[in-house]
């Protein structure tokens, strides 16, 4: 099947858009939030100008019928030792750390069924500079149970790219059970009684005197706003000033973003109360029968071994489970207590297809030195390079131009 592609530049036209973009997501199987058009809207509008980034959204139709989306952009970047290449790359990534808004399961989006056909078209039109000049295309933390990863790497390769996909993260999960009792019975006995002693201690601590209190509309949420700054600041002071929310784009971007998920009905921000005063906050995005927890805070006050964050996770879940919603979502990041409570994982993969060309050679060639230079470090005794790059097809980079 031949697809026809519109590639917008403007992100005033992409508005146009909005309701057969989001047509689009229903129809898929990467209906995730940090797919919307509000929330990679928002993401440009506070990322769009830094770094000289220019909007590269591939649209294909079937006859009039959109049936893929490709949302990317265009940027420079550099490898080391100061190798610059032209990047396409997802709209919602590559941020410097600082700022990082974490929009996981990003893809490109393709009707049920036109999956195949969509591939083809997007990487054919890459490979004809159909998206514009480019040396690679970067696309990362895809969901890789889907079809589109393994079919753009097919895709690419067959087009003479060198392309390589691997796994860049791990989202822990829940799929929900029907009952609260079935969701514990699943879990291993030592992390049942993990969520059982906490949920006791807690309520030995307070007196029986907690509760949960969420935002119910606009005029709750400047409260959750505030509560969920303070108890993330709270909780991540010591390790990076401030939390996230001491990024100013980091804090703009949730600035558009929170009233938009207010309006919609997909915030779940909540909190819980301990004898009147906030010690946990979850925020929480719910979408297509999916809880995705985004971001938490909590007091540092409490007494050792008091764990209101598992406790408000819990009271999450159920909510969850009692909504019949069918997932409960961590999102990327393996950290304990997301894997004491989930059920199972998920991989979140990257894709990197470069055209052959003398500045891949170069980069290649420089990586092969980089990797033989700590490999003698390494067996002669001498200090790591503290910027060596994660092992992957993509490593020895440098922080993106601007």
């Amino acid at each position: 099947m031949s697809l026809s592609l519109v590639v917008i530049e403007n992100p005033d036209r992409l508005q146009d858009y909005r309701d057969s973009w989001s047509s689009l997501l229903e129809r898929s199987s990467t209906n995730h939030p940090t797919l919307l058009p509000s929330w990679l809207s928002a993401w440009w509008s506070v990322f769009g100008a830094s770094s000289g980034r220019v909007m590269k959204v591939g649209l294909f139709f079937a006859e009039d019928r959109l049936v893929g989306l490709a949302p990317l952009l265009a940027r420079r970047y550099w490898y080391r030792p100061g190798l610059p290449f032209r990047r396409l790359e997802f709209l919602g990534s590559g941020e410097s750390e600082a700022d990082e808004i974490c929009s996981d399961y990003l893809s490109i989006i393709a009707e049920d069924g036109f999956e195949s056909a969509v591939a083809r078209a997007f990487a054919r039109a890459v490979v004809l500079g159909e998206f514009g000049p480019h040396d690679e295309v970067v696309l990362s933390v895809m969901d890789s149970s889907t079809l589109l990863p393994a079919l753009l790497e097919r895709e690419f390769r067959e087009r003479g790219f060198d392309a390589h996909l691997w796994e860049s993260a791990l989202c822990p999960y829940i799929p929900l059970p029907g009952s609260w009792d079935a969701y514990l019975a699943a879990l291993p006995g030592s992390r049942r009684y993990f969520i059982r002693k906490s949920l006791r201690d807690l309520e030995r601590f307070s007196g029986g005197k907690y509760r949960v209190e969420r935002v119910e509309g606009p005029a709750d949420l400047p409260r959750g706003i505030q509560i969920l700054r303070r108890l993330h600041d709270d909780r991540w002071s010591a390790e990076r000033p401030c939390g996230a929310f001491g990024s100013p784009a980091f804090s703009r971007f949730h600035e558009i973003m929170l009233p938009e998920l207010v309006e919609s009905g997909s915030l779940d921000l909540c909190w819980l109360q301990v004898h009147d005063e906030p010690v946990a906050v979850l925020y929480n995005i719910v979408h297509d029968g999916r809880c995705y927890f985004y971001q938490s805070g909590r007091s540092l006050l409490l007494p050792k071994g008091i764990r209101p964050g598992i406790v408000l996770h819990a009271h999450a879940i159920r909510n969850a489970i009692d909504a019949g919603l069918r997932e409960y979502d961590f999102l990327a990041g393996a950290s304990r207590y997301k894997l004491e409570l989930s059920l199972a994982t998920r991989p979140l993969v990257t894709l990197r297809a470069a055209r052959p060309s003398l500045v891949e050679a170069a980069r290649r060639l420089s990586r092969t030195g980089l990797e033989r230079a700590r490999a003698w470090r390494r067996q002669n005794g001498g200090p790591r390079d503290v910027r060596e790059a994660p092992a992957q097809p993509a490593d020895g980079y440098l922080q993106p131009a601007g």
